[in-house]
């Protein structure tokens, strides 16, 4: 499986090396706690112990919470403060908090052709997953999709045959025969001074290099 660690310095594709250094600055940035990565990856030890167990899951109850109070919050720019303080403060976050940061994060960059995606099956049932779509050029084939939650990445092409393959075991609703299609959200309005002002408060979101430039 080709894992984070790895996929910045062994793709061949300068866009997928790109889109692994967003991935990257996303995980370290915003370490988080997910009561489900951890049912699926943590060890059986670690799922019988009650404490730990009954810990993630407490941490996932405050993530509803802030989740609630952020849906009432109509200014995209406040809304982003909170899922930054959520994020950083609380180390709480889910593919869905993950992808708004990870957009944010590109768009600090100087990406403006990036939304977040969620996922469908064949049915058009969600799939309860969220990434991002960046947009590289006018052609559909170098489309990048970044999962900062499964903390991969890959042309648009690419990603869709993973999630449906060694990722399938993450989606209850999806079967090896299904096609995904990929519902695109709107793209939260920030204005040039409002990004400006995420630019200043945490420069460690900034990455030293022009992404996407080569499409």
């Amino acid at each position: 499986m080709q894992t984070l660690s790895n996929i910045s310095f062994k793709s061949r594709n300068s866009l997928v090396k790109d889109a692994g250094l967003v991935c990257r600055k996303v995980r370290t940035a915003f370490p988080y706690v997910s009561h489900a990565k951890a049912a699926h990856e943590a060890s059986p030890e670690i799922l019988k112990n009650k404490d730990i167990v009954n810990f993630i899951l407490k941490r996932e109850k405050t993530l509803k919470e802030y989740r609630e109070d952020q849906r009432h919050i109509q200014k995209p720019f406040n809304r982003y403060k909170e899922i930054l303080y959520c994020a950083i403060k609380e180390k709480l976050a889910a593919c869905y908090d993950l992808s708004v940061l990870t957009e944010l994060v590109l768009r600090l960059n100087g990406i403006k052709n990036c939304t977040k995606v969620s996922l469908t099956n064949a049915e058009g049932k969600l799939l309860n997953h969220s990434a991002v779509i960046v947009k590289t050029s006018n052609n559909p084939k170098k489309n990048i999709i970044i999962d900062p939650w499964l903390q991969d990445c890959g042309l648009e092409s690419e990603m869709l045959t993973k999630y449906k393959s060694i990722y399938a075991k993450y989606f209850r609703k999806l079967s090896p025969n299904d096609k995904i299609e990929l519902i695109l959200r709107p793209q939260e309005k920030l204005s040039q001074e409002e990004i400006n002002y995420f630019k200043e408060k945490y420069p460690e979101l900034i990455i030293n290099k022009a992404l996407f430039t080569k499409a």
